[in-house]
C-alpha cells in the first residue's frame, strides 16, 4: 500500500504543493538547476570533481554536496527527488569544528559563485552523509547564475538593508551552524572558513571555462524556469488582509486570488519576467516590460565563461564580509593560516596572502553585512532539517 503524500509549503501555480510520497520528494515544478548541484548524475558535479582531481586537491573538496537520485529532471513542469538522508551531526572535536569551518567556506564561495540564492536556514540540511562526510546544502535550486558581488546575496549571510536587516539576520542559513561552531566562533574557525572561502573562490575562477563549456553543452540549460522573487512570502500573506507597498502587480492580484502565492521566472537567455496562465502550465503570459515594472537583474553568460566584473569584488570585498559576519570584539592580534593572514585591530581588519598581496578594510563592515549573533536560538538547532517556526519570540511572535 502505497502512503498518503504528506503536502509540504505553499501552493503555487494552480494550488501546486510540495508533497512527500513513497520516499520521495514529489515537485510540482522543475528540479533542473536541483540535479545540476545536487544530482549524483550532474555533469557539473562531474566537472567539479575532476577539476579538484587534476589540482591534486582533497578528494572531498565538494562532499559537502550530497548526491542525490533524480526523477524527471529535465522536465519543466515538475520531478521527483529521493529524501535526503542524513544523521545529526555529533559534538565536534576542534578538528570536526575547522573542517565544519571549512565546509561553510567553500559553501559561501560555490553559491556565491554560481550565483545561487534563497539559502535562509529552513532551505539547508546539515548532518552527516553516508561516507561520514559533513554535509551542508539547500533542499531547494530555483534561483541560480545570477551574477553576485557578495554572499550576503545567496542569503547565506544576512544582507544589512535596513529595512529588512532583522528578518535577514534571523533567516541567515550559516545560523544552522553555529550551535557548533560556537557564539562566537573561535577565531581560528572563523580564519580556516575566510581561507576555505578564498582558496575555492580562485579554483573555480581557473576553472571557469571548463565549467561554463559543461553548462552549455546541457539542452535544458535554456528551457528551465528559474526562478524571480518579486517580494518575500510573508508580504504576499499580509497582502491578504493588508496593503502593501509596492502596490501588488496585477499578476500578483489574479494568483493570489486563486489562492496560490505568486510565482514568477524567468527563462535563461531570453528577456521577460513570466508566470503561468493556465492549469496546465502550457501557457505562459509575461509583464509588462515598460513603465512602472519590476526590472531583472543580468544573469552569468555561458558564452564569456562565466567571467564577470562583479569576480574581483566576490573575492575581496565578499572576503571581508565573511570576517565581519562573524567578527567579535574578543579577536584581536595576527592570525594566520597557509594561505592568509588576518589582523584583528582596533579598528582596521588587514588581510595578507601567500603571494605578498595586502588588504585592508575598516573593522565596521555593517554597510555590508550584519552579524549573525542574535541573542534568540529560534533556528539554531541541531537537527538535519529546521523545524517548523512560524516567527521567533524575539521578533514579537511564537
Amino acid at each position: 500500500m502505497k502512503e498518503a503524500p504528506a503536502l509540504l509549503g505553499d501552493a503555487h501555480n494552480f494550488g501546486r504543493r510540495v508533497a512527500r510520497r513513497d520516499g520521495r520528494i514529489v515537485k510540482p515544478r522543475t528540479v533542473f538547476w536541483e540535479w545540476l548541484v545536487l544530482g549524483a548524475t550532474s555533469p557539473l558535479r562531474r566537472a567539479l570533481d575532476g577539476a579538484a582531481e587534476r589540482e591534486g586537491h582533497d578528494a572531498h573538496m565538494f562532499s559537502f554536496l550530497p548526491r542525490l537520485t533524480f526523477h524527471g529532471a529535465k522536465a519543466r513542469a515538475g520531478g521527483d527527488v529521493d529524501e535526503v538522508r542524513l544523521l545529526p551531526l555529533p559534538r565536534l572535536s576542534n578538528d570536526g569544528r575547522r573542517q565544519l569551518a571549512s565546509v561553510v567556506g567553500r559553501s559561501l564561495a560555490l553559491f556565491s559563485w554560481l550565483g545561487v540564492s534563497d539559502l535562509h536556514w529552513e532551505n539547508l540540511v546539515l548532518g552527516v552523509g553516508p561516507r561520514g562526510q559533513i554535509v551542508f546544502a539547500p533542499l531547494d535550486v530555483e534561483m541560480i547564475l545570477a551574477d553576485l558581488s557578495l554572499p550576503t546575496e545567496t542569503k547565506l549571510l544576512p544582507d544589512p538593508d535596513p529595512e529588512y536587516a532583522a528578518i535577514c539576520r534571523h533567516a541567515a542559513g550559516v545560523r544552522r551552524v553555529l550551535p557548533y561552531l560556537g557564539k562566537p566562533v573561535r577565531v581560528d574557525d572563523l580564519l580556516a572558513m575566510a581561507s576555505a572561502y578564498h582558496v575555492t573562490l580562485a579554483f573555480l575562477d581557473r576553472h571557469a571555462r571548463v565549467i561554463a563549456d559543461t553548462l552549455a553543452h546541457i539542452s535544458a540549460l535554456r528551457e528551465a524556469p528559474i526562478r524571480v522573487c518579486l517580494r518575500g512570502t510573508g508580504d504576499y500573506v499580509r497582502a491578504r488582509t493588508e496593503p502593501v507597498w509596492p502596490p501588488l502587480l496585477e499578476a500578483e492580484s489574479e494568483q493570489l486570488a486563486r489562492g496560490d502565492i505568486p510565482y514568477f521566472f524567468r527563462l535563461y537567455g531570453r528577456p521577460g519576467i513570466l508566470s503561468y496562465a493556465d492549469r496546465s502550465l502550457r501557457q505562459v503570459m509575461r509583464l509588462p516590460q515598460r513603465g512602472d515594472v519590476p526590472r531583472l537583474e543580468g544573469l552569468l553568460q555561458v558564452s564569456r565563461g562565466l567571467r564577470s566584473p562583479a569576480r574581483n569584488r566576490l573575492r575581496e570585498e565578499g572576503l571581508f564580509t565573511v570576517l565581519g559576519a562573524f567578527d567579535h570584539p574578543s579577536f584581536s592580534g595576527e592570525h594566520r593560516t597557509k594561505e592568509l593572514s588576518v589582523t584583528f585591530g582596533a579598528r582596521t581588519l588587514t588581510l595578507r596572502f601567500a603571494n605578498g598581496e595586502e588588504l585592508r578594510a575598516r573593522r565596521n563592515l555593517r554597510a555590508f553585512v550584519s552579524s549573525v549573533y542574535l541573542p534568540c536560538r529560534c533556528g539554531e538547532v541541531r537537527s538535519v532539517f529546521v523545524p517548523q517556526v512560524t516567527r521567533c519570540e524575539a521578533l514579537g511572535g511564537s
